[in-house]
């Protein structure tokens, strides 16, 4: 298991250029977010996570996330990325992961599955797609397994993002609902930092 900590709200990035992951990413920095999701679906997402990891602050996690690959897994890490997140469970992908010192966060929703992803040495596994189950899913996991630790994920509101903290997933992941849905990934100052704000209360985080 590896000592990294994910924040208790994560941004996710589908489909950024990297400059413009850099700028949505600053302003989010500044409002509050620390931890930074570059997807594999995304415009050449390790020269996004390369440029996040060198032009924001010390105390900015990034990570990658749709991964889906060991060969993906090493080329984040050598990007700099401390975390990597996938929408299903792949032993593979998780025994890389851990042999490249990142904090592994595959998907899964059946008992089965996050138990299997568990036991393959997840150190955090992503109930994916939580708004198709609800944050009581979670509840009813954790009667039978109180110590797991779940990121929720999958078209989180603030109000779903409150609710399943309450029913105890450890960190939120979060996409359009926060970002919006410009192409150019342009937006708003004040509706942003507004936004932000909302999801790191909803999450548990310091806003």
């Amino acid at each position: 298991m590896t000592d990294i900590e994910l924040s208790p709200l994560t941004v996710v990035y589908r489909g950024l250029a990297p400059r413009q992951a850099l700028r949505l990413s600053a302003a989010l920095h500044e409002a509050g977010m620390r931890s930074f999701e570059v997807t594999m679906t995304g415009d050449r997402p390790m020269e996004t996570i390369e440029l996040l990891c060198r032009e924001l602050p010390g105390d900015a996690l990034i990570g990658a996330g749709t991964v889906s690959t060991p060969e993906q897994v090493a080329a984040s890490a050598a990007a700099g990325a401390r975390f990597a997140v996938s929408p299903h469970f792949d032993a593979e992908v998780v025994d890389r992961t851990r042999r490249e010192g990142l904090l592994s966060a595959p998907g899964a929703l059946t008992p089965t599955e996050i138990m299997t992803a568990r036991n393959a040495g997840a150190d955090v596994v992503k109930v994916f797609p939580i708004n198709a189950v609800g944050a009581d899913y979670l509840r009813q996991l954790r009667g039978p397994m109180p110590d797991l630790e779940v990121m929720a994920s999958g078209g989180v509101t603030p109000a779903l993002a409150a609710e399943v903290v309450a029913a105890g997933a450890k960190c939120v992941a979060v996409g359009h609902h926060l970002l919006g849905a410009r192409p150019d990934g342009g937006f708003d100052p004040a509706e942003l930092r507004d936004r932000t704000a909302e999801f790191l209360h909803a999450a548990g985080g310091t806003a």
